[in-house]
């Protein structure tokens, strides 16, 4: 872990959608005890955040953790969350678009129950689409202004594996990740003269995070990575999206499992970029 914890992280603000568990708050725990500054995101109210802000001022103490009550769906809840950012910390210098909706939203079971695609509840399509693609575009419109005009600033957004976005009962879900990874790409493009740099990160498979149902993977959550990714494999890699060491690194698609934990982390790194394809196939 000291590896990756980098001296530019101390200070560094960094903003998580999804923030109080899961990946989100794996990623978070880290920054923390590299320094940084973290705002978190999510629906439930803040009162019921004591636990997550108590874990952050334990792990940094106090002035290093702000939960804000927002839905990713909701556009003004978007821009208050960049407003009250600003407000307690002057700056964002990163934006993790970490919330994410799967099939929890609508019944996907094993073998001939699979849920088809025609059997999927419109609104249920409708709360992962506008959660995990319109969402991570209304968190990155609302963020990156201030990051051109300060001309620097990091975006990435937590995708899923190929195999995922294709397989079977889950259109939905692969829909709205393989729209985000070639909103991605446009992205990194657009912002490439304003010094922001925009990726995409992934797991490289089902991780051990409430995210990932009993129903799909029998057994008690953290208990389960013999048979998945451990919950926090998203954590070195992400951590080191962070740092200075990756400015300039921008339109790049990352996979956490690859990560070399017996390498320096400049290296472990690069063993996680995945190739840069100009023009990527879609079918």
């Amino acid at each position: 872990m000291s590896d990756i914890l980098h001296p530019s992280l101390k200070d560094r603000v960094v903003l998580i959608t999804g923030g109080s568990r899961g990946f989100g708050w794996f990623i978070a725990e880290a920054l923390l005890k590299g320094g940084a500054k973290v705002a978190l995101t999510g629906t439930r109210d803040v009162g019921q955040w004591n636990d997550v802000t108590g874990k952050a001022e334990a792990i940094a103490g106090p002035g290093h953790c702000i939960a804000i009550k927002a839905d990713v769906r909701d556009w003004d809840d978007c821009q208050r969350t960049v407003d009250e950012t600003l407000d307690t910390y002057g700056q964002i210098d990163v934006l993790i678009n970490n919330a994410g909706r799967g099939s929890r939203e609508y019944k996907v079971t094993g073998g001939d129950d699979t849920t088809r695609f025609w059997d999927v509840p419109l609104e249920a399509w409708r709360t992962v689409i506008d959660t995990n693609l319109t969402g991570s575009f209304q968190m990155t419109k609302a963020t990156v202004p201030h990051m051109m005009d300060r001309k620097f600033g990091k975006v990435f957004s937590i995708s899923t594996s190929l195999t995922t976005m294709i397989g079977t009962g889950l259109s939905p879900y692969g829909a709205s990740k393989s729209g985000l990874e070639t909103a991605h790409i446009v992205w990194a493009r657009e912002l490439g003269d304003h010094n922001v740099d925009v990726n995409i990160l992934l797991p490289g498979g089902a991780s051990d995070t409430d995210f990932i149902s009993q129903e799909m993977v029998a057994g008690a959550v953290g208990t389960r990575a013999d048979r998945i990714l451990p919950g926090d494999v998203i954590v070195p890699p992400a951590v080191w999206m962070c740092t200075d060491e990756t400015n300039g690194l921008t339109g790049r698609r990352v996979i956490a499992k690859f990560w070399d934990h017996d390498a320096a982390a400049k290296d472990a790194f690069e063993k996680c970029l995945q190739p840069k394809h100009e023009h990527p196939e879609i079918m």
